[in-house]
């Protein structure tokens, strides 16, 4: 309104410049979730944990996620649940990724030099202006700095990283309260990765349900296997109601994975 002639990066360098990349960043660490209320699709608002007039900063460090019907004026006083935050010392959630995604980007800018970097306050007006509700896929549709859109794709792919090691303390170190190591123990059976031809995160086709081995049965001789599909919902035997697995010798091997997990899903 300043400047109506601005475009491109210009949107980026007025009085609130790194602000709104801050902000949805706090968003995405807490989940687009109110930290009061624990609820998702309500408006919501960064909220100083340590009060501004008190001295808080705009770190990410200090911001916290809390809904419209939560950041009210009832919760900043005395006694209210904003207030006690400030006084206690409330604690956000950190990432545990950040090396790995760290390296990941610099990778991926060393292989496409003719990358643009982007922001999450960038995309997220770019794909109100296209009408699209916020998730990953639409997100990715609006970075291409497409104009209009003509027509929905109603599926996407979509993939995931799974960890076949599971790996456990009580292997390394001694439990609470216990002076040896627990190396004895049983629950070393979850780190098999094959049993009768079917490898761990093996794709599997059980009565026209398709999903991924997440785990074997208890017994060196067993064929059932733990069957997840891709919201990881267990997959279990109709006529076993108390089963959790299936017997793999009912299923169709649809393909062999290593560390990764791929499927094509339906658009909600």
């Amino acid at each position: 309104m300043v400047n109506p002639d601005i475009s491109g990066e210009d949107y980026q360098n007025g009085n609130t410049k790194g602000y709104y990349d801050v902000r949805y960043f706090v968003f995405a660490r807490d989940n687009y979730t109110c930290q009061v209320c624990k609820k998702k699709n309500k408006i919501l608002h960064t909220h100083h944990i340590v009060y501004k007039s008190k001295g808080g900063t705009d770190r990410a460090d200090n911001l916290i996620t809390v809904c419209s019907d939560c950041h009210t004026s009832v919760n900043h006083k005395e006694g209210g649940i904003l207030y006690t935050w400030m006084i206690k010392g409330k604690k956000t959630r950190r990432y545990t990724e950040p090396t790995f995604m760290n390296i990941v980007r610099k990778r991926t800018f060393i292989k496409y030099s003719e990358a643009h970097i982007t922001y999450g306050s960038i995309t997220s007006p770019d794909r109100k202006i296209l009408e699209l509700p916020k998730t990953h896929y639409n997100d990715a549709i609006a970075i291409t700095g497409i104009k209009t859109i003509k027509e929905l794709q109603d599926d996407y792919f979509y993939f995931k990283q799974f960890r076949k090691k599971k790996r456990s303390l009580h292997e390394s170190i001694p439990r609470k309260g216990k002076k040896q190591k627990n190396v004895n123990s049983t629950r070393n059976n979850k780190n098999v990765k094959l049993r009768h031809g079917i490898y761990l995160n093996d794709k599997l086709e059980f009565e026209n349900q398709v999903g991924w081995v997440y785990g074997f049965s208890s017994g060196e001789h067993s064929y059932e296997c733990v069957l997840k599909d891709n919201k990881e919902n267990i997959i279990k035997m109709p006529t076993r109601t108390n089963s959790l697995s299936v017997n793999t010798r009912q299923c169709k091997l649809v393909c062999h994975n290593d560390g990764w997990q791929f499927s094509l899903q339906k658009c909600s």
